[in-house]
């Protein structure tokens, strides 16, 4: 009986261990996993049909009355449009943005440290040489 408890729990432990993944088996899991769309991408498709639908809103041109054969350029008689030009424009301007990446972000912000050392070493010579000075020919 005692054998049986052993040989047992050996079974059980056989079957508890997983088998090595080939490299094969990971390839295919990664290539699965990177195919599957991320949450941010889903609910940045899912927010774009609303944003969307005010952005059409706010950029079609109204027409307050309609236009005379003379072609009289009056206030009511042209075309208007519900957001100024000046956030059309910065919203072009700004969709023409790209972001540096990850290591272009880490070597800006490390030349930025990198400076901020130098000028406050120098900076605080200079200090230290002018109360030098000073001292020397005041007292």
């Amino acid at each position: 009986m005692a054998e049986d408890k052993k040989t047992s729990s050996k079974a059980k432990k056989a079957e508890l261990k997983k088998p090595a993944k080939t490299m094969r088996q990971a390839s295919a899991k990664t290539r699965a996993s990177a195919a599957k769309p991320k949450r941010v991408r889903k609910a940045a498709t899912a927010a774009v049909k609303p944003v969307s639908a005010v952005g059409k809103a706010l950029t079609t041109h109204y027409h307050l009355n309609e236009r005379n054969d003379k072609h009289e350029e009056k206030f009511f008689s042209k075309s208007r449009s519900l957001t100024p030009s000046y956030f059309k424009n910065a919203w072009l301007e700004l969709r023409q943005v790209t972001w540096p990446g990850f290591k272009e972000t880490w070597r800006l912000v490390l030349a930025v440290f990198i400076f901020a050392i130098i000028m406050g070493a120098s900076i605080a010579a200079l200090d230290y040489g002018l109360e030098r000075l000073l001292r020397e020919v005041i007292l």
